[in-house]
């Protein structure tokens, strides 16, 4: 018996897009779940500006936590959060399956000779923006929540009735150009190095928790190369908090690089290795695995 399962994002596999919601859904919850504190560290490290006193480190970051705001600060944001997750990983395997399935009839209708990979980077890419719209408000409000420095837990509805009252509903999509072109991208770049590392270790049989292993290649990989948008939406989901009013992604760009520097582009870049990859592994491992226990039961 293999430990190897099934494909489900090859080119051509067979997934309605019920189960792939099901199995994204189910997918994103748990990665959400695992990985929470480790991206409440990222965005607080991706939010600090050259303006502050003192360089915050991670192990800096976990200490202030900790002594001013409390354990349970590790999970601010988390109600958002865990909805962004669920609702992301539905969407984007969801879409994922029906972009697979119309691009798969485009490519024999009209001859068209895509790798593999390159059929996952489009596909990838158009699951990422479709998911991006779709999840973006919650997104900004987990943002919003973890910048509280505060030991009072902002609540959910209570943040976006102050986004609404001072920024318009505009607000809740601030900055979102940016995100679109940083997870469209990432997600396109994951799902192209997942199945190239898919088919690298076609032969691995006796490997365990193949996908995993492939997940966390691929999370790190599209992490490394889009970091910069990463940072940039954050910075402009907190422009109107910080700044009173909201700034062009082009404009902090130049501020950014003017003011810390090219690596001011890249704070929270250690840990979000550290998350991302993990979160890309366990997504797209616990996708395969709740993919085949659907198929199973028939679901």
């Amino acid at each position: 018996m293999t430990n190897k399962r099934e494909d489900h994002l090859k080119r051509g596999s067979d997934v309605t897009p019920l189960e792939a919601l099901t199995a994204g859904s189910i997918a994103g919850a748990v990665s959400r779940a695992v990985t929470a504190p480790l991206d409440t560290i990222k965005i607080r490290l991706q939010l600090e500006s050259s303006g502050c006193k003192e360089r915050n480190t991670v192990p800096t970051i976990i200490k202030n936590l900790l002594r001013h705001e409390g354990p349970i600060a590790f999970w601010k944001g988390n109600v958002p959060a865990e909805i962004l997750y669920i609702l992301y990983g539905g969407t984007q395997f969801a879409s994922y399956s029906v972009l697979n399935t119309h691009l798969l009839r485009l490519e024999q209708l009209y001859h068209l000779r895509l790798s593999e990979a390159s059929h996952s980077l489009i596909v990838g890419t158009g699951s990422g923006m479709a998911s991006t719209l779709v999840t973006y408000p919650f997104d900004l409000l987990r943002t919003r929540l973890v910048a509280n420095k505060t030991r009072n837990l902002l609540s959910m509805s209570g943040t976006v009735r102050g986004i609404l009252e001072t920024e318009g509903i505009r607000g809740v999509f601030a900055g979102v150009r940016p995100a679109m072109l940083s997870v469209s991208t990432t997600t396109g770049l994951m799902f192209w190095s997942y199945e190239l590392a898919r088919e690298f270790s076609k032969n691995l049989k006796h490997v365990p928790f193949i996908e995993g292993i492939c997940g966390f290649i691929a999370g790190a990989f599209a992490k490394g190369v889009t970091f910069p948008l990463d940072t940039l939406r954050k910075r402009c989901q907190m422009c109107s908090v910080v700044h009173g009013h909201p700034f062009s992604a082009l404009h902090l760009f130049v501020a950014i690089v003017k003011k810390e520097g090219v690596l001011g582009l890249y704070k929270g870049f250690g840990v979000s290795i550290i998350k991302t990859a993990p979160t890309s592994a366990i997504s797209l491992f616990m996708y395969e695995y709740s993919l085949s226990f659907i198929k199973k039961i028939d679901l």
